[in-house]
């Protein structure tokens, strides 16, 4: 049996398809972000009622607790939840390697700005703003590049700010406008997908 040859327009048509299932089923998957965002957002509002009340020695531990609790949630999301609900493909393969990598850095840099008692939240947001520019262009996502952008942005903002709790005001406005809202249009987008 012979194989019917296909022009190059069908080739382009196949691989364009492919693409836009692979943004459908990320879509569905915009739960890091808004995860994430939600995460932090409350880690920094809970930071900074502490440091209200007087208990500013709590940083460490509600940071940590946090930190901890937002590893355990996307580990069980990612190995035990989504590979029943969708399927993984190769785009998704090398955005969860960008991540991954990601996550080292973020501890290797909390080593580091320790070791030699350096500021470490700018050097965060410049690797958040690097994570969300290379997944935008994984996934051709306007929402991810705009956030990549808020926390470059973020990231020299934040050495004009002096220390203290408008530094906590600072990472909870860039994750609820480089994070959440992101995450929340692309979870928006999927809800009107799913309904074509």
């Amino acid at each position: 049996m012979e194989e019917k040859a296909i022009s190059p327009t069908e080739s382009l048509q196949i691989i364009e398809k492919m693409l836009a299932d692979t943004r459908n089923r990320f879509y569905n998957n915009g739960f890091a972000f808004l995860l994430w965002g939600v995460l932090i957002i409350l880690i920094c509002l809970t930071s900074f009622t502490a440091h209200a009340l007087g208990h500013d020695g709590r940083d460490g531990y509600i940071w940590g607790i946090g930190i901890g609790l937002g590893i355990l949630i996307t580990a069980v999301y990612f190995w035990r939840i989504a590979p029943k609900t969708r399927k993984f493909t190769r785009l998704d393969s090398i955005n969860g390697k960008v991540w991954i990598a990601y996550a080292i850095s973020y501890f290797v840099l909390m080593y580091l700005c320790l070791h030699y008692q350096i500021f470490a939240p700018p050097f965060i947001y410049l690797l958040l703003g690097m994570g969300m520019f290379i997944t935008g262009g994984i996934y051709r996502f306007w929402s991810l590049y705009a956030g990549a952008i808020i926390f470059w942005i973020g990231a020299v903002i934040c050495t004009l700010l002096p220390m203290g709790s408008g530094q906590l005001l600072l990472t909870s406005v860039l994750m609820l406008l480089g994070y959440l809202l992101p995450g929340y249009i692309l979870w928006q987008k999927a809800k009107g997908d799913a309904h074509v």
